[in-house]
């Protein structure tokens, strides 16, 4: 009977000095100071997408006869002209007959080729050649595609459904080519999908973006980075997000009055990743504070688990 008395002695013993070991541990966590002062600065709230560069309007050039390709008159990146003459085919017939004409000398040939012309390939409208799939002597059908021409570029973005109710017609946007990534252009929305695409099991919007510049250096199928302009505030006071907390509409900042510090309301307005702006309540150059928890392992040097945090000095 004495050995279980003393045994749970000895386990309630040890549970106290464990609790009170581990309670004086807790003890020891204090808050550090930090300060931040308000700025004045510009706010740009975003929703961000990907995008692709594509062609407003892919045109695939295909030759009106079967038969031999003769002269190409463009390249890639060339612009030309609506009307302008693409290549020559010699249809079919034609090529068969100067290959025989070809056979009975240089005369025969040249009688045949300014009798029997070849036909032309005709651009239908001004743009640029994005698509060269011919080589000169190619035998072609009707059905190949010669050329592709894109008038001009655009940027098709993928809206994620929980974002697009924040996409309006008309909206600026900034975008960014990945492989450019230095050099933002603006660019506006155009165009709102009605239809949805299912990538990856998530619901997206195609968007369409007209360029303000079309950049030399971009082309089609090149990947995009969109962010949409949700709203853009000039010269407004900022303060840090992790100084501001959000209650019931209002920010609450901590501001020192004296020696201690206080809680007060500020009115504010949008915050993007960094920033909160601030209407009322603080003037720039303010400073505002927050407590960070910080986990002690030296001995309290600093009078005892309950005095005061030093503020820092100005």
């Amino acid at each position: 009977m004495k050995t279980k008395v003393y045994i749970f002695t000895f386990v309630f013993f040890l549970s106290a000095v464990l609790y009170y070991l581990i309670g004086f541990k807790k003890s020891k966590e204090e808050y550090k100071i930090e300060s931040t002062t308000v700025t004045r600065g510009d706010l740009l709230l975003t929703v961000r997408a990907t995008g692709t560069a594509i062609p407003k309007n892919r045109l695939e050039i295909k030759p009106p006869i079967a038969g031999r390709v003769e002269f190409i008159l463009v390249a890639e990146g060339n612009l030309v002209g609506k009307g302008k003459i693409l290549a020559w085919i010699s249809s079919t017939e034609r090529a068969a007959l100067l290959d025989a004409a070809r056979a009975k000398g240089t005369e025969e040939l040249k009688k045949w080729e300014d009798f029997y012309k070849p036909t032309p390939v005709i651009s239908p409208l001004r743009g640029l050649v994005i698509v060269s799939n011919i080589s000169p002597g190619q035998t072609v059908t009707q059905q190949d595609i010669l050329f592709v021409l894109s008038d001009t570029l655009m940027v098709q973005a993928k809206v994620d459904e929980t974002d697009l109710s924040k996409i309006k017609i008309g909206q600026n946007a900034n975008i960014l080519v990945d492989s450019f990534s230095n050099e933002s252009i603006r660019a506006k929305v155009k165009h709102i999908g009605y239809e949805a695409v299912i990538e990856n099991n998530v619901t997206m919007y195609n968007v369409d973006l007209e360029l303000n510049l079309i950049p030399s250096y971009l082309r089609s199928g090149m990947s995009i980075t969109v962010d949409f302009i949700i709203s853009e505030e000039k010269d407004v006071l900022l303060v840090s997000n992790d100084f501001i907390k959000r209650k019931n509409g209002k920010g609450i900042v901590l501001i020192k009055n004296k020696e201690t510090l206080e809680e007060t309301n500020v009115e504010i307005g949008d915050s993007d990743d960094q920033n909160t702006a601030v209407i009322s309540g603080l003037v720039e150059g303010d400073f505002v504070y927050r407590k960070k928890k910080i986990q002690e392992n030296k001995k309290n040097t600093s009078g005892g688990p309950f005095s005061s945090p030093k503020l820092p000095k100005r």
